[in-house]
């Protein structure tokens, strides 16, 4: 167990071992929750909402002149993607 003092707006350091332990690397996220008096901080993983594929197809559908201006349904959006 490792003492750490909390800082200027409230952060903390997560001690070296417990880091090492975890695999903990800069930019990945923790969940942090409350049980009883304890906090609990656990790795996460972030899915992208959006695939590369789907984020290059949505971008054609903003990008192109044909749509500016333009309102679609789900639907109607849906089968313009697939027309890309």
């Amino acid at each position: 167990m490792g003492l750490v003092k909390i800082k200027d707006k409230y952060q903390i350091a997560i001690p070296e071992d417990i880091r090492k332990k975890l695999h903990c690397e800069v930019g990945e996220f923790l969940s942090v929750t409350l049980h009883g008096n304890e906090i609990v901080l656990k790795p996460m993983v972030i899915e992208e909402k959006y695939s590369a594929d789907e984020l290059n197809r949505l971008e054609k559908v903003f990008k192109s002149p044909h749509n500016r201006g333009r309102i679609m349904n789900a639907d109607k959006f849906k089968k313009h993607q697939e027309r890309l």
